[in-house]
């Protein structure tokens, strides 16, 4: 007799199941992503960085840092604003911050065993998040492709094109809290294309999905909306709304705790109407932030059989990203700083993506081929810092951020190749202690003499010398977690043929 905990699994499983699929194929469906899954954060964390390098990331890095070390949020006052009782607090986004503390915490015990400056080796763990969120959020995008009724291997296809080729690949190495919007995201659309009820899952998420950034208060009302189109009432469309309530109102209350004013979220809100056409043309098509030049998995949306998906669920994913394009584009600062790419689309890659698991015919090596022109474009920054080229342009003066954003000549896609070679070439000469000695202590960012990081190789095991460890044991080290990552992503793809329902 099954018990009741086995039958409720196996509810589990149909409700997943498309139509036609049988439980054993959907069980060898969500093992083979999953460990796909578990391939590419391997692969992600052996490529990990030697630093932080933008002052976004070692802002929410030193907010962690002090609550681990003092039980407090401020933060020094190079890398925050003035605010209660004359202290200073970091204007960026606190859940980030809050999920690395365990690592901060385990990075400060290995800095007392091995004699190490606390902030970099704390730097060191906390890189590591981004990779793993990079690689869950790869995970749920192959599983939200499965769901939707992909095949197993067009899902695995969709998780790859994410890692791999977007700009998912570059902000994994960085302390950026756009992965972490990212993988809130992409869930969030996954429990409500779900046909089971996920209520308290859509509150905890909604809410997440503000505190990771405010930008993420799109979401909620978004699921709620899905939820009343697919006739679930009010149980069903009430969810998304009280967890993005939830999540403004701690929102607020950390922004009193810092500033004394609820709304004072640290960031310019600078946002209009006239801001609208430069921004969408930026976002989309800018040879400096255009999301099809560095993002090519996104054009496979134009060979996707619509067809084959339902209509509600295709206007969920949809309406995500429409929302994260439009509001990004009301900004002012639409182009999001130092970035590479449309760092400020990310949330929304992961569902597009999914669904360019649905080609129709004469497209089905389109999404792979085009992860693979994007692997090749941003690859650059898998051994060098693209802030390299802007920093190199501030000190030149004659290259100004409107070329930068709109001349190909002048923009990151074109120039990271030339920074990067001239990277690799200083990290051969460069004194690659001072970097660790002198960690966190930074100056002016676009300061030519303030950060020695962008003159190394932009790989972890680079700066081992300095910790008396020979490069050859970290570049091992890197190979083998490479080669262990690219062994499960092939075992996770069917061999011969897929199963079928008569398998």
């Amino acid at each position: 007799m099954p018990t009741q905990a086995n039958q409720q699994q196996s509810h589990q499983r149909k409700r997943f199941a498309p139509e036609g699929h049988s439980l054993g194929r959907i069980d060898q469906d969500l093992q083979s992503v999953s460990v796909a899954g578990a391939g590419i954060a391997l692969i992600l964390i052996a490529l990990t960085p030697p630093a932080i390098y933008a002052v976004d990331g070692n802002s929410m890095l030193v907010l962690a840092e002090s609550i681990v070390r003092h039980g407090t949020i401020a933060v020094p006052a190079t890398l925050g604003k003035v605010g209660r009782g004359g202290l200073h607090y970091s204007i960026w986004y606190p859940l980030l911050s809050i999920m690395a503390l365990p690592l901060v915490a385990t990075g400060d015990m290995m800095a007392r065993l091995f004699h190490l400056p606390p902030h970099y080796t704390a730097g060191i763990w906390a890189l590591m998040l981004n990779a793993l969120l990079t690689a869950a959020t790869a995970t749920v995008t192959g599983l939200l492709a499965l769901r939707l009724g992909a095949s197993r291997e067009r899902a695995l296809t969709s998780a790859l094109a994410f890692a791999f080729g977007t700009v998912a690949m570059v902000y994994s190495r960085s302390f950026f809290a756009d992965p972490l919007l990212a993988l809130i995201t992409v869930s969030g659309i996954y429990l409500a294309v779900d046909n089971g009820r996920h209520s308290a899952s859509i509150i905890l998420i909604s809410a997440m999905a503000v505190l990771a950034k405010p930008t993420g208060v799109v979401l909620g009302p978004l699921l709620s909306l899905h939820g009343m189109k697919k006739g679930g009432g009010l149980f069903r469309s009430v969810p998304g709304i009280i967890g993005t309530a939830t999540g403004l109102a701690l929102y607020m209350s950390y922004n009193y705790a810092r500033f004394l004013n609820v709304l004072d979220f640290g960031q310019p809100t600078l946002f209009s109407l006239r801001n609208v056409p430069i921004g969408l043309a930026g976002l989309l098509v800018s040879p400096g932030r255009g999301v099809f030049w560095y993002c090519p998995p996104v054009l496979a949306l134009v060979g996707v059989k619509w067809r084959a998906l339902k209509r509600c669920d295709l206007d969920l994913v949809i309406a995500v990203a429409a929302a994260y394009l439009l509001l990004y584009s009301l900004w002012q600062a639409w182009s999001g700083g130092w970035s590479w790419g449309p760092r400020l689309l990310l949330p929304a890659l992961p569902g597009l993506i999914a669904l360019g698991a649905f080609p129709r015919k004469g497209w089905n090596k389109a999404l792979a081929i085009l992860a693979l022109v994007g692997f090749v474009t941003n690859s650059p920054n898998l051994v060098s810092y693209y802030e390299r080229y802007y920093q190199e342009a501030t000190v030149i003066g004659q290259v100004s951020e409107e070329m930068i954003l709109w001349n190909p000549v002048y923009s990151p896609i074109v120039a990271i190749w030339a920074s990067a070679f001239r990277e690799v070439k200083d990290a051969q000469t460069a004194d690659i202690s001072r970097l660790v000695e002198r960690a966190g202590s930074r100056g002016n960012e676009r300061d030519p003499q303030s950060w020695r990081v962008l003159r190394t190789v932009a790989l972890w095991w680079w700066i081992l010398p300095a910790l008396r460890v020979s490069r050859y044991v970290g570049f091992g080290a890197m190979t083998a977690l490479i080669v262990a990552g690219v062994i499960l992503i092939v075992k996770s793809f069917p061999s011969g043929h897929e199963p079928t329902e008569s398998d």
